[in-house]
């Protein structure tokens, strides 16, 4: 560059009223990134690298967190520091919980999980140290803002100083041009005072080029120089609006903004072009970070509403009263399953966190308090069964060797029916104290059966006449009338059942032929199914009655009945509740209508079971 100007050369002269150098003041209306009120603009950029702090224990967080503490500027780990902080307390309740749980369920007092934790004044120091040293860091931050901007200031009265020398145009831009790499290479400033400095540097940059009034070809040598920079700031903005990091790409356009207001003009053509592409970057980055702020508070409103729901369904499950230990395992499962969906849903809004969570725990606590409760209770009441069928073992005991059959059959009798009347007992006691009792109760009538096998000629008479009711049967005439059939064939099935016992060789098979001969006679009446039914099961238990051992046998007929029934009485609970659970869905109608379906069908088959039950007491109390 020539040491002197022509002065005279109008296109040369510059003035504040320039285009190009009125790009300077009217850059300062970028949109500004929020900047931190006590950190340094580095502390925005922080470490990307991914760590699990979730997957670390409790030792390994502290000793993560004291190698961060080791770093020199720990303003850039701020994340990582109250990640490590929330993770350790969220284990600490973690474990505290557990443990809690483990004594509620052991019955053992769990007052013992308040007791000190021996990690936690080692993490609340550290966390106090970090805390100071910060403080330190921050301190020290803001003194060097104030001390850059004294520099800065210096730079510009310099830069003023330089329209007064005398020395060479080649050495006053030389000297211009260092002051310009001196301000770039000092740090920020206070953020209330960017604006006010810069304009005060602008000014005095416009000054200066108006006085050095530069030639046109050193002009256009700035303008172009700042127009390559300038638009690397606009690709380095652009490649940022495809950064999946929103944070880091907002730390890093702050950072783009500085250099960018650091940069002289450019060619007045290319200043409006070159502006609205950074500018139109720099709205495409804040539009991704409000965008990834919505979409997150957007989730996390639907996790409320998913945990809200799930908090109704474990407050539905823990109001309900449970009778039996069938019903508090399948409620558990679903407690439990309840607890496993929780763990999968994301996070709440901040402040409805803490309160979800203590409905949701309230919810468990009450239902796991009950159900502490009922077991506690029903091992008492097991405890006193089981005393109640020990007192009849030894009363059964007791008149196993008695010959006096009649009384003594009315007798065990009873006690099979005060024994039915009892609860249950603890489980491990349950086979033997049964065995116990049945082995009273079958020696007795295996005796009193083996005695009347010795009354020969009775049995042989008792065979005959049963001989002649079969053969009424077998040859037995329908008329037009199937009640009046009916009634005669139920007349020779009581004559039948007043005749005694057999021989045994002969049991088999004059009961198989009666029973033959019954179910063909019952299949020919003019009868719907439904009573065919009950008539055939009728049959099969009043067989049951020329038995040995009958009593036990129409006992086991009637418990299988019984389970039979309970699992349908289940089911139908659990249809009702899925109907109740689903009828506020939509699209489920077809789904309901099974339901409906199902549920009709399970009651008419429960009423058919009641039914047989009442015919079996029946009988029984009959004998």
């Amino acid at each position: 560059m020539n040491d002197q100007v022509n002065l005279n050369e109008k296109e040369n002269v510059m003035s504040e009223n320039d285009p190009v150098f009125q790009a300077q003041i009217e850059d300062e209306s970028i949109v500004e990134v929020p900047a931190n009120d006590s950190e340094d603009i580095s502390d925005v950029i922080m470490q990307y690298t991914v760590i699990d702090y979730a997957s670390l224990s409790r030792e390994e967080l502290i000793e993560k967190f004291k190698q961060l503490l080791g770093q020199s500027n720990i303003t850039q780990h701020k994340n990582d520091f109250e990640q490590i902080k929330t993770h350790f307390y969220r284990k600490l309740k973690q474990e505290n919980d557990a443990k809690k749980k483990k004594m509620l369920e052991s019955g053992e007092n769990s007052e013992i999980v308040d007791e000190p934790d021996r990690l936690e004044p080692i993490f609340k120091e550290l966390y106090d140290a970090y805390k100071d040293k910060r403080n330190e860091i921050i301190a020290e931050i803001e003194r060097q803002k104030q001390e850059n901007y004294q520099k800065k200031l210096a730079i510009i009265d310099k830069i003023n100083e330089l329209t007064t020398r005398p020395e060479s145009l080649k050495t006053t831009m030389d000297e211009f041009r260092e002051l310009n790499e001196q301000w770039r290479s000092i740090g920020v400033v206070p953020q209330h005072l960017v604006k006010e400095l810069y304009n005060k540097y602008n000014l005095a940059r416009d000054n200066f080029y108006n006085w050095l009034k530069l030639n046109k070809e050193a002009r256009d040598y700035d303008l172009k120089r700042n127009l390559e920079a300038k638009i690397e700031l606009c690709e380095k903005a652009e490649q940022l609006i495809l950064e999946q990091d929103v944070v880091k790409a907002i730390g890093q356009l702050q950072i783009l903004h500085e250099r960018w207001r650091e940069i002289g003009p450019v060619y007045p053509d290319k200043k409006e072009e070159i502006w609205e592409r950074f500018k139109e970057a720099t709205r495409k980055i804040h539009k991704n970070h409000q965008e990834f702020f919505l979409r997150k508070k957007e989730e996390e409103e639907n996790n409320l509403k998913a945990k809200t729901i799930l908090c109704e369904i474990a407050e539905e499950i823990a109001e309900k009263v449970y009778t039996r230990y069938k019903e508090w395992e399948e409620a558990t499962k679903q407690m439990i399953d309840l607890q496993q969906r929780w763990k999968t849903i994301g996070m709440v809004p901040r402040t409805e966190n803490q309160a979800i969570y203590k409905r949701f725990r309230a919810a468990l606590d009450q239902f796991f308090a009950a159900k502490k409760e009922y077991y506690e209770q029903k091992a008492e009441e097991e405890n006193h069964n089981l005393q109640l069928k020990t007192d009849l073992c030894i009363r059964a005991e007791a008149l196993k060797d008695s010959t006096n059959w009649k009384r003594t059959t009315q007798e065990l009798i009873q006690l099979q029916r005060e024994w039915e009347k009892i609860g249950p007992v603890p489980r491990k006691d349950a086979d033997a104290i049964w065995k116990r009792f049945r082995a009273a109760c079958n020696e007795f009538f295996e005796r009193k059966a083996n005695h009347f096998k010795s009354i020969e000629t009775l049995q042989e008479e008792n065979l005959s006449k049963k001989e002649e009711i079969l053969n009424q049967l077998e040859n037995f005439e329908f008329s037009e009338n199937p009640d009046e059939d009916l009634n005669k064939v139920k007349q020779l099935q009581k004559q039948w059942f007043e005749i005694g016992p057999v021989a045994e060789q002969h049991q088999e098979a004059i009961q198989t032929r009666y029973k033959q001969v019954v179910q063909k006679l019952y299949g020919s009446l003019k009868l719907d199914e439904k009573r065919k039914q009950v008539l055939n099961f009728k049959v099969r238990m009043d067989s049951l009655l020329q038995t040995p051992n009958y009593i036990e046998k129409l006992k086991n007929e009637r418990n299988l009945i019984v389970r039979q029934l309970h699992k349908i009485e289940n089911d139908l609970k659990v249809l009702e509740n899925n109907m109740g659970f689903f009828s506020k869905s939509k699209n489920a109608e077809d789904l309901l209508k099974e339901f409906a379906k199902k549920i009709e069908e399970g009651r008419k088959q429960a009423e058919v079971l009641k039914e047989q039950i009442q015919y079996i007491d029946n009988l029984m109390k009959q004998k």
